[in-house]
Formats: C-alpha cells, sequence, structure tokens
C-alpha cells in the first residue's frame, strides 16, 4: 500500500456508507492519532451514537471536541498526533449554519483551515458526506447547505492527495480516476 505520511485524504460517501470506518482503518496505523469530533449531544439520539463513536475508537487515540471552533481544535491536535481525523465535515457544516454563521464567514474558514492542514505535514484525513447526488432538498435551508457543503467538498478534494467515494464499504480513488483538464473530451485536430 502507498503510504499516506503527511497527506490530506477527504473520505466522501453517503451516510452509513462506510467511509468513516475506512479513515479509521488507515489512520490505525499511526502511533499517535487525533480524532477532531464535529457533533454536538444535542439530543438523546446523537448521545447514544457519540458513545458508540468514542467506545469503537481505540483508547490511545486522543479525542478533541471542536464545539464550534474546528480551526482551533485542529491546531491543538497537531502539538501530539501524527494522524487527524476530522469527522465530519458534514455535521460541522451544518453546525456553523445553524449558529447564524453566513455562507461567505463559513466558507473563509474552510480555506483557512485547508492552509493550515497543507502547512501541517501531518496525515489529515477528513470525512464528508457527498449530498449532492439525492433529491433536491424542498425548503431553501436545505438547498443552501446541500450547495455550501458541495463548494467546501470541492475545495478539500482540490486540495486534498486522495479523494476516496466509498460506496457500501468498497473504496474508490475518485481523484486518481480524474480527467487531466477534461484532455479526454479535447477532440484531436
Amino acid at each position: 500500500m502507498e503510504s499516506i505520511a503527511g497527506k490530506l485524504i477527504l473520505f466522501l460517501g453517503g451516510a452509513r456508507s462506510g467511509k468513516s470506518a475506512l479513515a479509521e482503518k488507515l489512520a490505525s496505523e499511526y502511533a499517535d492519532v487525533a480524532y477532531i469530533a464535529t457533533a454536538d449531544a444535542i439530543d438523546d439520539e446523537m448521545i447514544e451514537r457519540i458513545a458508540k463513536h468514542k467506545k469503537s475508537r481505540p483508547s490511545r487515540w486522543i479525542t478533541y471536541e471542536v464545539e464550534g471552533d474546528l480551526r482551533g481544535a485542529f491546531k491543538r491536535a497537531c502539538s501530539g498526533a501524527d494522524a487527524i481525523i476530522i469527522d465530519c465535515m458534514t455535521v460541522y457544516i451544518g453546525g456553523r449554519m445553524h449558529k447564524t454563521a453566513g455562507d461567505h464567514e463559513i466558507m473563509e474558514e474552510i480555506i483557512e483551515i485547508i492552509g493550515d492542514v497543507s502547512r501541517s505535514g501531518k496525515t489529515v484525513l477528513i470525512i464528508s458526506n457527498e449530498v449532492g447526488m439525492g433529491v433536491v432538498p424542498e425548503y431553501p435551508v436545505g438547498r443552501r447547505y446541500r450547495d455550501l457543503l458541495g463548494a467546501i467538498n470541492q475545495r478539500i478534494a482540490e486540495a486534498a492527495d486522495k479523494v476516496i467515494l466509498t460506496i457500501a464499504g468498497i473504496p474508490l480513488d475518485i481523484k486518481a480516476l480524474g480527467v487531466d483538464e477534461f484532455s479526454a473530451f479535447k477532440r484531436s485536430n
């Protein structure tokens, strides 16, 4: 297997596609792993999900709760980890929107985090849902969320060394399959 040391890898997929499990499996190759958790325990179901997630991770991994400051959590995680998992952008962006952050402010924050990641020299595994493949949301806030998360996923994917799409637990390196500047579509004259 190719080394992932010092790389940014974006894991995309639908809910329960296996993307988090795959990222965790790759991170387990490192001695010092930081897990940045973006979910807030807002109700009984989320409390149960968070507890289940914590229990499934190796006890030696250090968990950093975002609590509205992903950039700060990332900087704290860099101090002692070789690999960092951010799980997940989907939940983080929803939380930021809920806390009345504007789209421009959220995008600027993500651009700053991408810069922090690239300068860190750490292996960073970012998990996010691919939300653009389903039904168009019925309400304006749902469409805004889908559009903003789609734009953020694109920014992260552009900076990433690998982009893994996970479907039914099967990973596919879609960045490796990408077309170089649409050269396949150009006609040769």
